[in-house]
């Protein structure tokens, strides 16, 4: 969101004792969110985020549209973490004016469908498989899986040039689309794929790979690195991108690499909401005080959250209407940059713009080490 004369929203100055205007209607965020069920702690982590982001947003006195301002209002319902759960969701939030989806690739597949049925735009924070993202009416503010494993990967380029690569994949969409992505990435840099597996197939001893990837569910993720006896020299996985992988692993999280949507160290220059200093303090001020993030701090999920909600109702404003098709139209149009990072569509309607960080789990704390204008940290091996 972007206020009038461009100021964002945390950078409006009051006047102590000043009347604020009085907003002329409601803009209703619907969201089928996993509070329970599988995906519990992520969906929760992503509300929080949304929570926060509609918060910040009544504070200033809603967003502007037309000649009005609006005063956002979220409306959450828990999925349970299954397919049929999104759709009951959806239904109950149908006259929302912005759809947000759930967290998951499968569940954002099913609201991806319910959506295209119902005519309505699908505001994408938590499901990165390529073909989820490609589907018309889904706007993503996250970058698609087959670019996760590529960055891990180029970070490893130099010490490893030769690696043989390993990539324990997820039997679902998202673990689909990683391998892909990490077998195109290991071709362009010279490495080798020597296989892809289910993650409970590879062997306790990788003794044919130099870096094993993982890109299952959290559990499958942290499973395989407990079972791998004698690691390769890199080990990956998708998991480690989240600040409760350390806590679970203990020492066993040493020298883990993983990709992640954001960071709360990583800096670049704001042109749409809030500098990453005030993102972070509304999104602690959120997710600690219920969530008790581990060391890594606040989670990407969270920050996916509120940059979905960001995004949507910043093209609220720009388009001047809840209108679905208008909203697709700005939203393709788009070019910016917000706290989580660039914003643009590709043609086939996947995020392009946004960029993946590599984080390495060093001495108890996640470290940003690729890319080098972000690393706060060197790589280990």
């Amino acid at each position: 969101m972007t206020p009038p004369h461009g100021a964002s929203f945390h950078h409006r100055d009051r006047t102590e004792g000043s009347e604020e205007r009085v907003p002329d209607a409601r803009l209703v965020v619907g969201a089928p969110l996993s509070l329970t069920g599988r995906y519990g702690f992520l969906g929760r982590l992503a509300a929080a985020g949304l929570r926060q982001v509609v918060q910040d947003a009544r504070t200033i006195g809603g967003i502007r549209m037309g000649e009005e301002r609006l005063v956002p209002e979220l409306h959450v319902v828990d999925d349970g973490g299954t397919r049929a759960g999104v759709r009951g969701a959806l239904e109950k939030v149908a006259d929302a004016g912005l759809l947000v989806g759930p967290y998951g690739s499968d569940l954002v597949d099913e609201a991806a469908r319910w959506a295209t049925e119902h005519g309505r735009v699908l505001w994408n924070h938590g499901g990165s498989a390529d073909e989820v993202e490609r589907v018309p009416g889904v706007v993503s503010v996250l970058s698609p899986a087959s670019r996760y494993l590529g960055p891990v990967l180029e970070v490893l380029a130099d010490s490893l040039p030769r690696a043989r690569v390993l990539v324990a994949a997820g039997r679902g969409l998202f673990g689909r689309s990683a391998a892909l992505g990490a077998r195109d990435a290991a071709d362009r840099l010279g490495m080798t794929l020597v296989e892809t597996a289910a993650p409970e197939e590879v062997p306790e001893a990788a003794s044919d790979a130099d870096v094993v990837l993982a890109s299952g569910t959290f559990a499958d993720d942290v499973g395989l690195i407990r079972r791998l006896r004698a690691r390769p020299a890199a080990v990956a996985a998708v998991a480690a991108g989240i600040s409760l992988f350390g806590p679970t692993l203990g020492s066993g999280a040493e020298g883990i690499l993983g990709p992640s949507q954001w960071e709360e160290g990583a800096r670049f220059p704001v042109d749409v909401g809030p500098r990453q200093a005030d993102a972070v303090r509304a999104l602690r001020a959120e997710v600690v005080p219920t969530l008790r993030p581990g060391p890594g701090g606040v989670d990407y999920p969270a920050a996916q959250g509120y940059a979905a909600g960001l995004v949507a109702m910043h093209c609220a404003e720009e388009a001047g209407t809840t209108e679905d098709q208008s909203l697709l139209e700005t939203a393709r149009g788009l070019r910016c940059t917000t706290f989580f990072g660039r914003f643009g569509l590709g043609d086939d309607g996947r995020q392009e713009e946004h960029e993946i960080l590599v984080v390495q789990w060093q001495e108890g704390v996640k470290r940003i080490v690729w890319p080098p204008s972000m690393a706060d940290a060197s790589l280990i091996l």
